[in-house]
């Protein structure tokens, strides 16, 4: 284990039971009130803005339409606090991120296993892999936007003795109010990619007020750690760990490849092209690469896995456009076994399903986002394609890289 191995049972123990002993010295009190009355002026002065933008989310999008009660701190009855056990609450904003979690809960619920483990996401996308893949989650929430009233109300009904987020989550009022609270704050898998600390060195005073209220920061790699020193992390507190996707249990040794074939229709030795995790603006230089290569290669087949399977109407229109016919994860019945593209318009099987593929390619990579996780589908033996941005993940690819199973592309044509 890489990055549980160099935080184990006392170190939890030790948070949860003893006071840090450490002030804060690069901030005065009188200048961390400052900065909170200063972020939270900007809040209500951008609340009008702020406010439509989110009911846009809730009735337009309808992203956030099953969330708001959760994320303005009205939580359901279960969050409250009825037992004396200790409660770490966990938090993944996305699905990326609760994948990454995933090996922290197993940990944590082998060396404590009497301890609620809470989780808590933002997207929908987020919740459906903590209840598929995390069964040690006790319960599973959406994240408090950062009010000062819903947060307050989001805290004192969890009651955690520990907080943890997981990679690149810091929003000041939470992690404040939790301080306030007794709260242990914790940065787990922690990165800082490169747009992300541009725009936090832009405010980085109003970060150095956050991060001060962090009792530990469990970093990727060396350069996560100096960016988040430089952001205003005591460096005391600053730990090199390593990436926990390496801790990751994809069931590979779990996985029947013939029946993952069967289950989409497609016969033994048919090469398969998966595309992970695509993002808007990918997809079609996706099935652009996918036509390309089956000029070379007749019978290729193309599962395509977008990120955010409410797109899937869109991109079916797409795939249309481009001339091929498809099926959908979804509705078992419009796959037949002669579908060119089938689109895997489902939660929690991407993984399983790199176990048949030939080649990948994995997405949020020719678009400024970061990338998405490339060791899922290296679990599997696939060489693995990713665009120019990934940033997220600069470590992964430049090992991906040197042992030839990494190829980074600028373009579908590449």
């Amino acid at each position: 284990m890489t990055m549980i191995a160099g935080f184990r049972l006392k170190n939890w123990q030790n948070l949860s039971m003893n006071a840090t002993g450490e002030l804060n010295c690069c901030l005065t009190r009188r200048r961390m009130a400052e900065l909170r009355v200063i972020y939270n002026a900007v809040l209500i002065i951008a609340s009008p803005i702020l406010v439509l933008y989110y009911l846009w989310l809730v009735f337009g999008s309808r992203k956030c339409r099953g969330a708001w009660k959760e994320q303005i701190g009205r939580l359901p009855d279960g969050a409250k606090r009825a037992s004396t056990k200790p409660r770490i609450w966990i938090h993944a904003v996305s699905a990326g991120e609760a994948a990454a979690a995933a090996p922290v809960f197993r940990e944590l619920r082998s060396i404590l296993p009497n301890v609620e483990l809470i989780a808590s996401t933002t997207t929908a996308a987020g919740q459906e892999m903590v209840r598929k893949n995390i069964p040690e989650a006790d319960l599973v929430i959406r994240y408090p936007l950062d009010f000062l009233p819903f947060v307050r109300r989001a805290l004192k009904t969890v009651r955690p003795d520990i907080f943890v987020s997981v990679e690149s989550e810091i929003w000041p009022n939470f992690l404040a109010e939790a301080r306030s609270l007794g709260v242990k704050c914790l940065i787990v898998n922690g990165v800082v990619s490169d747009k992300a600390f541009r725009r936090a060195f832009k405010i980085r005073h109003i970060y150095r007020w956050a991060l001060s209220n962090i009792d530990r920061f469990l970093m990727q790699t060396d350069l996560d750690a100096e960016r988040i020193t430089a952001l205003g992390a005591p460096p005391s507190k600053v730990e090199v760990v390593g990436n926990c996707k390496f801790d990751q249990d994809n069931g590979s040794a779990a996985v029947d490849p013939y029946e993952i074939r069967e289950k989409y229709g497609i016969r033994d030795g048919v090469p398969i092209f998966v595309a992970g995790s695509t993002n808007p603006g990918e997809d079609e230089p996706v099935l652009l690469a996918f036509s390309m290569a089956r000029e070379q290669h007749p019978s290729l087949r193309l599962i395509l896995a977008p990120r955010q399977i409410e797109r899937t109407a869109e991109i079916c229109e797409l795939i249309k456009k481009m001339g091929f016919t498809y099926g959908l994860r979804s509705r078992p019945e419009t796959i037949t076994g002669g579908e060119d593209v089938i689109v895997l318009d489902t939660f929690g099987e991407l993984s399983s399903t790199y176990a048949i593929g030939s080649v990948a390619f994995v997405g949020g990579s020719l678009i400024a986002k970061g990338g998405h996780n490339i060791l899922q589908p290296l679990a599997y033996g696939l060489p693995v394609i990713f665009g120019p941005y990934m940033f997220k993940a600069k470590d992964l690819v430049a090992q991906a890289k040197s042992a030839g199973v990494g190829f980074e592309v600028e373009n579908a044509a590449a």
